[in-house]
Order: C-alpha cells, then sequence, then structure tokens
C-alpha cells in the first residue's frame, strides 16, 4: 500500500508538469487514470491476471466533448503503473521467501488488493486534504473564544492500516510451532532438551504430536502464513480428519510425503474402489464367494479419527495460534466448536478383563511353550523369556502403562527393604505421562515365582541395560509401548475372540485398579497404585509402612497363570536382543507429483 500511495503522487505530480495529449484537464485525465487502475487491480485479484480492456471516458453534461476511448495496456505504460506480477516476485525476494507458483498467486493477489485500497484512500485524500494529516491536539490553556462558533469538520473515513510486517507476518504454522518451542521451555525448548529439576516437560512424543498438527494446518492453508488463518481453514481441516482412517494415517512412507488432502483423496479412491468391488461381489453366486477368504477392506465407515485424537489436535492448534497472537494479530477462532467432549461414562472407555479371560491370555503358546523364539504363536516346548512372556504378566500384576513397561532399564528393578521393587520415573527412552506418574510399584509374588529376578540379573550379565531390548527401534524413532503392541500384541489379538473394541493392553490396567477397588482398598492407595493424582500426599509414602500397603493392595489382583510352572531363564539369542531394524524402503520414487 505504501509503495502504491507513493506511485500514485508520482502520478498525480507528473500530470501537472507533462499533460497527456489526450486531455487538456487533469482532473479528468487523473480520474480516468484512477477508474483504471482500480478496474484493473480488481480484475487481478478476483481472476489472477489482468486481461487488457478498454478504458473510455464521456462527460455527461457536455454532448460535445470527444468521447476518449484508450486500451489498459496503452494507459498503464503511459503511467509507468508496474505489474502485479513484478510486484509480487520483488516483494517475495524482499521477505527473503522461496519462490513458488502457490506463493507468487498469493502475492499478487494481495498487491492487488493493497492498490485498491491505496486507490480509494488517494480519492478520498484528494476530496478532502485534511484527511491526510493527523489533528493538531490544542493546549488546554489555551480558551475558546465564545464570539467563534467553531464549523463542523466533514467526517472521512479512516485511512485503512498499514499491514503489520515483521518475522510473524511470513511464518508458517511449521515454523511458528518452533518458535513456540523455543519462546516456552515447558515445551522442552529449542531442541527439546529444556528441563527443570523435578519439572515435567513435554516429552519427544508430545512434540511430535504438536508438530503433525502443525503440518496438518500448514496443508490445508497451501502456503499462507499462519498469519492469515481463518475459522474456515479450522473447518476445512475438520474436514479432512473426518475422511481419513486413523489407524494407518502416516504409518506408510509413502503418506510421509503427502498432504493430509491429498491423503483424503487417496483414501477416497480406495473407499471408491472398494465399493464398487463389493458390489460386483454382492452380485455373484453365494456359492463362488468364500467370506472366510475375504480380506477385510477400508469402507467409509472406517473413516474418521477419533474424538480424543481430534481433540487433540485441535488443542495443540489452539495453543498454537492464542501464543501467535500476541506477536501478531490474527482473526477469531472458535475451537470450541470442534472440540467435544466424550458422551459415556468414562468408567466404561475401556473394557476390563475377566479371571476368565486372563486365563485365556496366559494360556497361549508364549506362555505355555512355543516352537522358537521367532515363531512364538506356533505351539511348541520352548519357552522364551523375552517381551512376548513379560510385558502382558507385568501388565496384569501392577497395572502400569503400556510405555511404562516396555521401556524400563534394568536400573529401575531394585532390591530395597527385603522387597523387589519397580521404579517408575522418567528415563533416557520415555518420560512420564503426568507428575504423579513417578512412582514405586511393588513386584507382584507371582512374578517372583515365574523367575522375574533371574531374568533381570540374566540380562545384567549379558551387560544389557534395558529390560526388553528387543523392543528398541535402530532408527530411534518411535516409543517401544507402540513397538509392543504392533509386533505383539497384535498376533496375540488374533487369538482372542473375547475380545471387544476398546479391549488391548490398557484393558490390564483397568483390571488390576477395578479389582483393588472391590477389595475395598483404600481410593489414596489404588491412586498411588496406578500413578494418578492424588488429592492429598499420603503420610509417610513409599515408607516401609506405605509399601506393605501397596504390596496388599497387589495381592488382591486376580492370580490367572498358577497353572504355569517356572522355567529355566532362557534369553532371545543376542542376535535378536538387538535394535529393530527398520523396514527397508521402496526403492521406485515416492512424494509428489
Amino acid at each position: 500500500m505504501l509503495v502504491e500511495r507513493d506511485r500514485l503522487e508520482a502520478m498525480h505530480a507528473s500530470l501537472h508538469v507533462l499533460p497527456p495529449e489526450d486531455h487538456d484537464d487533469i482532473g479528468k485525465a487523473l480520474t480516468l487514470r484512477l477508474g483504471a487502475s482500480e478496474m484493473a487491480a480488481q480484475d487481478g485479484a478476483m481472476q489472477g491476471k489482468v486481461a487488457d480492456f478498454l478504458v473510455a471516458r464521456v462527460d455527461p453534461e457536455n454532448d460535445d466533448e470527444d468521447i476518449v476511448v484508450l486500451a489498459w495496456s496503452d494507459l498503464a505504460a503511459s503511467i509507468e503503473h508496474e505489474g502485479a506480477e513484478q510486484a509480487a516476485v520483488a516483494r517475495l525476494a524482499e521477505l527473503g521467501l522461496e519462490q513458488s507458483a502457490l506463493r507468487e498467486a498469493m502475492a499478487r493477489k494481495v498487491v492487488n488488493e493493497a492498490r485498491i485500497v491505496a486507490i480509494r484512500e488517494f480519492r478520498e485524500v484528494l476530496a478532502n486534504p485534511g484527511s491526510a494529516y493527523a489533528p493538531v491536539p490544542r493546549n488546554e490553556y489555551e480558551p475558546i473564544s465564545q464570539d467563534i462558533v467553531p464549523a463542523p469538520i466533514p467526517s472521512a473515513p479512516s485511512p485503512a492500516q498499514p499491514p503489520v510486517t515483521g518475522p510473524y507476518a511470513t511464518m508458517t504454522a511449521k515454523e511458528a510451532l518452533e518458535k513456540f518451542f523455543e519462546h516456552n521451555p515447558r515445551t522442552g525448548g529449542k531442541d527439546g532438551k529444556s528441563r527443570r529439576k523435578n519439572g515435567q516437560a513435554w516429552t519427544a512424543k508430545t512434540r511430535k504430536q504438536a508438530r503433525v498438527a502443525a503440518r496438518f494446518l500448514d496443508d490445508v492453508m497451501q502456503g499462507r502464513p499462519l498469519a492469515q488463518i481463518t475459522h474456515d481453514d479450522l473447518v476445512k481441516l475438520n474436514y479432512c480428519f473426518e475422511r481419513v482412517h486413523g489407524a494407518t494415517l502416516l504409518r506408510s512412507p509413502k503418506q510421509q510425503d503427502m498432504t493430509i488432502l491429498e491423503i483424503v483423496d487417496e483414501y477416497e479412491a480406495l473407499v471408491g474402489e472398494n465399493d464398487k468391488l463389493a458390489a460386483k461381489q454382492a452380485q455373484q453366486p453365494k456359492a463362488d464367494t468364500d467370506g472366510s477368504d475375504t480380506p477385510t477392506r477400508l469402507t467409509r465407515k472406517d473413516l474418521g479419527l477419533s474424538l480424543v485424537t481430534t481433540n487433540r489436535h485441535f488443542g495443540f492448534l489452539r495453543q498454537l495460534t492464542t501464543w501467535f497472537s500476541r506477536h501478531h494479530p490474527i482473526a477469531e477462532l472458535d475451537y470450541s466448536a470442534f472440540i467435544m467432549k466424550k458422551q459415556g461414562n468414562a468408567r466404561e472407555d475401556r473394557q476390563r478383563y475377566t479371571e476368565e479371560q486372563g486365563r485365556m491370555i496366559f494360556s497361549l503358546p508364549p506362555w505355555t511353550g512355543t516352537s522358537s523364539p521367532k515363531r512364538r504363536m506356533q505351539p511348541g516346548n520352548s519357552i522364551v523369556h523375552d517381551s512376548w512372556y513379560w510385558v502382558p504378566m507385568i501388565a496384569w500384576y501392577t497395572g502400569m502403562r503400556l510405555d511404562e513397561i516396555s521401556s524400563l532399564e534394568l536400573d529401575e528393578i531394585e532390591f530395597a527393604g527385603g522387597h523387589w521393587q519397580i521404579q517408575v520415573k522418567p528415563n533416557s527412552l520415555r518420560g512420564l505421562k503426568t507428575g504423579s506418574s513417578k512412582r514405586v510399584m511393588p513386584v507382584a509374588n507371582e512374578l517372583l515365582r515365574l523367575g522375574f529376578v533371574n531374568y533381570v540379573e540374566a540380562l545384567r550379565a549379558e551387560g544389557e541395560c534395558l529390560l526388553f531390548p528387543e523392543l528398541l527401534p535402530e532408527s530411534g524413532i518411535g516409543t517401544l509401548g507402540r513397538a509392543f503392541y504392533k509386533t505383539r500384541w497384535t498376533h496375540l489379538a488374533k487369538q482372542l475372540p473375547f475380545l471387544v473394541e476398546g479391549q488391548a493392553n490398557h484393558s490390564f490396567r483397568h483390571t488390576a485398579i477395578d479389582a483393588m477397588k472391590a477389595a475395598g482398598i483404600p481410593s489414596e492407595i489404588r491412586a498411588d497404585f496406578a500413578g494418578h493424582k492424588l488429592t492429598s500426599e499420603t503420610e509417610g509414602r513409599y515408607s516401609d509402612a506405605h509399601m506393605k500397603l501397596l504390596r496388599e493392595a497387589a495381592d488382591t489382583i486376580p492370580m490367572v497363570t498358577d497353572h504355569l510352572a517356572p522355567y529355566p531363564i532362557s534369553l532371545l539369542p543376542q542376535r535378536l536382543r538387538q535394535p529393530r531394524k527398520a523396514r527397508p524402503k521402496r526403492l521406485e520414487p515416492r512424494g509428489r507429483e
């Protein structure tokens, strides 16, 4: 706008110095040029380009005056009008932004809209020159003469404010998020390593989830900076969330290189093909179709992120935009339209296991005999002690979270006060869900009977540091809990016909807590056992007396492994205890075409 104002003033001055040949009246010449310039800018803003057009000036009060007709290209050349294309490219270069077709198109639109506002403002100044100057304050001690009645000053629209510039004006959502990390040590700071003594910072997993939310927002804004976000962008993002498949979203290398808009199109095409195939199979005779061999196909009802995941994405974006608005003005955003509360009883969200179901779980080959370390679901005569064997059992008898168990380090298993216990604390692999998650857990007697301590000592003798080294990814990406779920639990789940939606590893936790509640264990002991926030600090927490109460609480959990005999510890071969290698990437090129 400032550039356009200067150009208009220079054009006005040039008309006085070198009057145009087609006009003997400078005012009429100026009116023609302002009108034509505004029309060109409107075409550019609406259509993305300016096609040449004819401009005519007719004086309705003078029939004898000639009609002046000019082409815009000739008129633009006579007033040294710079095209929006050149101005847009120059502005992007000035801001240090990488040139792209999308950014150039957006910049042309901004240039044209700024020209429209500048031209209208220039006309207002011509009609009322005083509006170009700020009002001069009158000193309070100067009395106003009673004989003089001030003439009313005609009101004029306030000049449009120049756009706010600076580093925040051009940041994308992902760039703004990194600045948000830097400004907020509670998120881990710029490099994710900012920590305070006894403080709880965001984990690497939380930071990764926030980056995914910012990435999705950038995708729907298609190159526009975060400063230009509108409520419509959130609506578009929510539309995408309803049309992707949560279980497979961003799980493949291919999708890592795609925008969420492209991923939506991919799922839409896949569902469409599956619908056609299902319709075709429905028309075939039943004898030709064996339903048992038909693979499960993605259907439209399978699409849509869960409420928890959607709320998490919008929660991160609300934090980001609230912080960003303190540094740069943005449109008002109503996140309450997207963040919803889950209906129903929270206690029924995750189904607990019955004692009978627990016995069925621990009657599968990993506990009763398997054929080999690599074929754990195939019955045999071998017992191998590793994450297959111990993770579900620890989950049953301690109620610990999957990530807490899978990421345990050997030095967190200790003998104190005459008893074995587990220190649940942040370690080199993971943080904790909340501050109250840091706690001490008793090792259940049944775990001791089946050789858990012997397993720990055998790993120490082998020079290991982790309780389950085979779950560690070689790339360092991903949690060990996720690795167990994908590589172990999914195979176990196929052999458990009683499973219903919501029943998984977390159901072990609900089973333990519900058993304690049924046995009359006080709420503060249950909360401490589970790592929930305490309503009041327990006196003598983790003293010998308190640990005795926790052991008594653990004894109320149903015994479902008493049919298993203890076996001599058999570790995985060292080659199988190495960090897991990533799946090899396909050689064909991936990414956007």
